[in-house]
């Protein structure tokens, strides 16, 4: 893939052409990461601030005692959709189910390993580490392309 990037002054809004001989699954993951870009999620901080924080930059978000939380890098904001609204509204930005609790965003995987009792366990690039459940192993890995979908 080649990817060139244009400068011109006269341009008011960002344009993004992809030019493909075939649309195959690299120019979708591309087209989904253009737009996964630019999508933006409201959530509160712990001061009561309300914020807008792109969703490429959560690591993963966990539901705790009926509320779901955003996990970033240096902060946690409290979302007010459920964990099943955000894993249908993101699966297609890279976010996958690893546990009841816990969905995560695949770009911000560093390394994972298995574990004991069919588990594996993920490091994130902020080093922390989560464990995805017997029960989502499968589909953390069909969505990293390690598994045929049946």
């Amino acid at each position: 893939m080649k990817l060139f990037v244009k400068e011109k002054c006269d341009v008011k809004e960002t344009e993004v052409e992809i030019r493909c001989r075939t649309r195959d699954r690299e120019v979708d993951d591309l087209i989904a990461g253009l737009r996964s870009a630019t999508n933006t999620i409201i959530g509160e901080k712990e001061n009561g601030d309300v914020c807008q924080v792109p969703v490429v930059r959560i690591l993963y978000f966990e539901a705790i005692e009926g509320r779901v939380f955003a996990y970033l890098e240096q902060e946690v904001i409290k979302i007010k959709s459920t964990l099943y609204e955000i894993e249908d509204a993101y699966k297609a930005n890279y976010f996958v189910r690893i546990s009841k609790s816990t969905v995560v965003n695949l770009r911000m995987i560093k390394n994972m390993r298995p574990e004991e009792g069919r588990r594996v366990r993920i490091e994130l690039k902020n080093n922390e580490y989560l464990i995805v459940s017997k029960n989502y192993v499968g589909d953390l890995k069909k969505a990293l392309g390690m598994k045929e979908a049946r």
